[in-house]
């Protein structure tokens, strides 16, 4: 190949690094990011020049989906955070946790610990802590989930480096002490949790490593993103490290924290999957295929023939937008008829009315002086066969 043709791609193909912003504007430029401001205005070089995003809503990377939810040791929050690491020691009050992610150990408050797990969870441990089996009926103790799949409920004292032990008073019985190598996992009472809510808007990371985690004050240079935790921790990432970043509280609001106004579910032959928020029908991630290849989203819905979601929209709100496909695991031969209808419109989507295995479809539609949104998931050529339609990042933008 000629140098010069060479040279001439090297200079059309995008930048590594770059970033796709989305604010309230119907723009969504493309470039490195140089800042983000505490306001939440974001900075890009873009190839035409530097472009402004005030209000920011989401910055995703161009090149690189968001993975999956680490499935290793780690700490879950009371906030959802999931943070890969390791536990170095704790007390009655708190734990001293170092992420895998950052260069130093973290102070975490015991009432906003949910869940330590010291191995990998088994492939079918639920998403939600709440759906634990070995919790059910244990809502107002501590829960040592022993490696041998035994249980023990009482009260965590300690965490110890010297030696690798947990102190542990049981209901039943005198205090303990555990090696650390005997434990599987560490369910903190729920009773005296303490879910922090952040006055302002905050950013939900995900980063490389399959980290979730919240902070409040989001900033960014083109080096690093900057923030705390919603339990207060102050928190410094390499933008690198940086795959997407989503506002909360901002000028978009998730159809995930909002409940329908109506709700209508049909099965195939009789069988009915409920819809979901921020899961899939079956309890699992919300994933799609995008362009940049199996893409997990946070936020978002999960559907099954037949559903339809109904939303109050009170006329205040500019769009409606999602990325829409059929889950990349489960329905890999499905098919389904997928609507969205505005004020009793239906809107002018082809690829959604024969969805079928493939990239997932982007989805934005004009909500402006709208009083009613419907989505509906309809049964394709095979029935309900295959079918779970997930709706990533589905929101209404004001």
């Amino acid at each position: 190949m000629p140098a010069a043709l060479v040279a001439f791609l090297l200079l059309m193909a995008p930048p590594a690094g770059e970033f796709v912003a989305t604010g309230p504007g119907d723009d969504r430029p493309v470039g490195l990011l140089v800042r983000l401001t505490p306001d939440g205005t974001a900075d890009l070089a873009t190839a035409g020049g530097r472009a402004s995003v005030p209000d920011l809503i989401d910055l995703r990377r161009a090149d690189r989906p968001a993975p999956a939810l680490s499935r290793g040791p780690a700490l879950l929050t009371t906030a959802g955070d999931r943070i890969p690491g390791a536990v170095m020691s704790g007390d009655d009050r708190t734990l001293r946790f170092r992420p895998t992610a950052a260069d130093e150990e973290w102070t975490v408050p015991l009432t906003a610990a949910a869940v330590l797990w010291l191995v990998r969870p088994p492939a079918d441990t639920p998403l939600d802590p709440a759906d634990y089996p070995w919790l059910a009926g244990r809502r107002k103790r501590d829960v040592l989930l022993l490696r041998n799949a035994d249980t023990l409920s009482g009260t965590l004292d300690a965490v110890t480096a010297d030696p690798a032990a947990v102190r542990f008073k049981p209901d039943a019985g005198d205090a303990r002490t555990l090696p650390l190598a005997e434990v599987a996992a560490v369910a903190f009472n729920p009773a005296l949790a303490r879910t922090p809510k952040p006055k302002g808007r905050f950013a939900r990371l995900a980063l490389r490593d399959g980290t979730r985690v919240a902070v409040a004050d989001p900033a960014a240079t083109a080096e690093a993103v900057t923030g705390k935790t919603l339990f207060g921790q102050p928190v410094t990432f390499p933008l690198d490290a940086i795959v997407r970043l989503g506002v909360a509280k901002g000028k978009a609001v998730d159809l995930a924290d909002l409940k329908p106004a109506a709700v209508e579910q049909a099965g195939f032959l009789g069988v009915t999957w409920p819809w979901a928020a921020d899961r899939s029908v079956r309890g699992g991630e919300l994933r799609l295929r995008t362009a940049a290849g199996v893409e997990t989203f946070d936020r978002g819905l999960g559907t099954h023939p037949r559903t339809a979601l109904t939303y109050d929209l009170g006329g205040k709100y500019r769009r409606f937008e999602a990325v829409v496909g059929l889950d990349p695991e489960t329905a890999r031969q499905g098919r389904a008829a997928v609507r969205v209808i505005v004020g009793g419109k239906e809107q002018p989507l082809p690829e959604l009315a024969r969805l079928g295995p493939g990239e997932a479809v982007p989805v934005r539609v004009d909500l402006r002086g709208a009083k009613l949104l419907k989505l509906v998931v309809d049964f394709g050529p095979g029935g309900g066969v295959g079918a779970d339609v997930n709706w990533g990042d589905a929101r209404l933008i004001e």
